[in-house]
């Protein structure tokens, strides 16, 4: 008895630890980058936070990232290491001030949508991080709406670069920024129209059609009359075939008759004397009275 109870300890003792390590709570991110895109698709800012865990982090990793509480989440997903794809099949649940989420792979992506404010054609908005998790390499750009005149930031961003998909962006130097420790941005700007980027980036006849829905139907008709006589044909081949071989079931089952008039079997002979045919039975002819 003794010694069972010391076997289950041990096993306890090694299982126990195990479990404690099938899922590990991510303290540090080795780098972030978070990008601020206002007027993009909606009359808000689109924000996209992109990060990589460091490649000692133990996984599936717990990671818990801030959003603000006016914030819209729209996305949370993990970057497969084996494609670089982003896959939206990992859990997520909501916290205080922020959103947890499990993660099998190093790399992830968070999107939410942050309301601005609006005074007559001026856009204000105001970024700030403050996360209990440490960042490496913390990377923030913003990029200017496509129908703004102009944009400022407050501090200063002194790296204004054209990306290769027609924006202007706005960086600000790498650091990093420990546990605990703020980064806020307030960016302004000037809209000369009330119209999103992606209204210029899509051509018109893109946006006429939503996405993943079929094309409108084409006016006029599109019968194809041969394909249409060829299937009608097939079809009254087949029912000749049906036809045809319920017949001949029928016609199989159907018990065979005998005809109760047939005629008997002729037994006649003819006269030895005036060669009169006679039937079998006679003893004399009919014709001459000879005897048979």
């Amino acid at each position: 008895m003794k010694q069972r109870c010391l076997f289950l300890i041990l096993l306890f003792t090694l299982i126990l630890p195990a479990a404690g390590h099938t899922q590990s709570k991510a303290t540090v991110i080795d780098s972030l980058t978070i990008e601020l895109w206002p007027d993009y698709d909606r009359a808000s800012v689109l924000v996209l936070l992109t990060g990589a865990l460091t490649a000692d982090t133990m996984l599936p990793a717990t990671v818990t990232l801030p959003i603000p509480e006016t914030a819209q989440l729209n996305a949370v997903a993990r970057i497969d290491s084996s494609d670089g794809k982003m896959k939206d099949d990992i859990s997520s649940s909501p916290v205080p001030d922020g959103v947890s989420f499990i993660t099998p792979d190093l790399r992830f992506r968070l999107e939410y949508y942050l309301p601005y404010i609006v005074n007559n054609n001026q856009h204000t908005f105001n970024f700030s991080w403050l996360a209990a998790i440490s960042v490496n390499k913390f990377r923030l750009k913003v990029q200017r709406p496509l129908f703004a005149s102009q944009l400022t930031t407050e501090p200063v961003s002194i790296n204004i670069f054209s990306g290769e998909d027609a924006f202007t962006y706005y960086a600000f130097p790498e650091q990093a920024v420990p546990a605990g420790q703020s980064f806020s941005v307030r960016v302004d700007y000037t809209m000369t129209t009330a119209q999103l980027s992606v209204e210029r980036l899509t051509p018109p006849s893109e946006r006429a059609q939503k996405p993943g829905l079929p094309s409108t139907a084409k006016t006029g008709s599109d019968v194809n009359w041969l394909l249409l006589a060829v299937v009608a044909g097939g079809i009254i081949i087949l029912m000749v075939f049906v036809w045809k071989i319920a017949t001949r079931r029928t016609e199989s089952n159907r018990p065979k008759t005998h005809n109760a008039e047939a005629k008997k079997e002729s037994y006649s002979k003819f006269c030895s004397n005036c060669d009169n045919p006679v039937d079998i039975d006679d003893r004399f002819c009919s014709k001459c009275g000879a005897s048979l």
